[in-house]
């Protein structure tokens, strides 16, 4: 009687360890389809063929992981209004972009302080003709960034990090605290450049 207790307690533990470890290759190969789906977004700015495989890709990590409903909703929102830059017909450019804004505004709202969504967010409407009159959302995105990386920050890649604070310095307005705060973080998100021995 208590063989089969332990044989009973015993496969329960193993149930239980394997659908641990089944969550952790699940959640390592969402973070690795993350790195892909960002280097393909990054690409399908200048290669409209990638737009349609790249927001396939973030709706694909949306549904697998529901904390990132927001920030793939986001990008899947650039990508249906960079199909803007890629049409021919005026009426077909604002089309796809105000159809796009609509999804990254809705996939913001969902998350509004991930700094990764709001950046994007807030480039895309940076980069948008002054006639979006988008130039104040991108403004606020950017203040949100400064305002949550604190907390945010250990949670990235550095290399992400550095170049929201590399775009920041060129392209947004900053008061001397935030340019500080920021240079800071660059400062310590930089490699160590090794001592050259004489």
């Amino acid at each position: 009687m208590k063989l089969n207790r332990f044989v009973h307690i015993s496969l329960v533990l193993i149930l239980l360890f394997s659908l641990w470890l089944n969550g952790v290759a699940a959640n390592e190969s969402v973070g690795e389809m993350l790195e892909v789906a960002r280097k393909q977004f990054y690409a399908a700015v200048e290669d409209e063929k990638q737009i349609k495989p790249t927001i396939a890709l973030f709706k694909r990590i949306g549904q697998m992981e529901p904390k990132y409903a927001g920030r793939t909703q986001v990008y899947i929102g650039a990508l249906v209004a960079l199909k803007g830059k890629h049409a021919f017909f005026p009426h077909t450019k604002l089309k796809w972009v105000n159809s796009g804004l609509a999804i990254m505004d809705s996939g913001l709202e969902k998350d509004s302080d991930d700094i990764e969504a709001l950046f994007i967010h807030g480039t895309t409407c940076y980069h948008l003709p002054f006639f979006f009159r988008r130039r104040n959302d991108a403004r606020r995105d950017f203040k949100a960034i400064i305002k949550y990386m604190p907390m945010q920050v250990h949670t990235y890649d550095p290399e992400l990090i550095t170049n929201i604070v590399v775009f920041l310095f060129e392209n947004a307005k900053l008061t001397r605290d935030e340019k500080l705060y920021l240079q800071t973080l660059k400062d310590r998100l930089e490699p160590q450049r090794p001592v050259a021995h004489q």
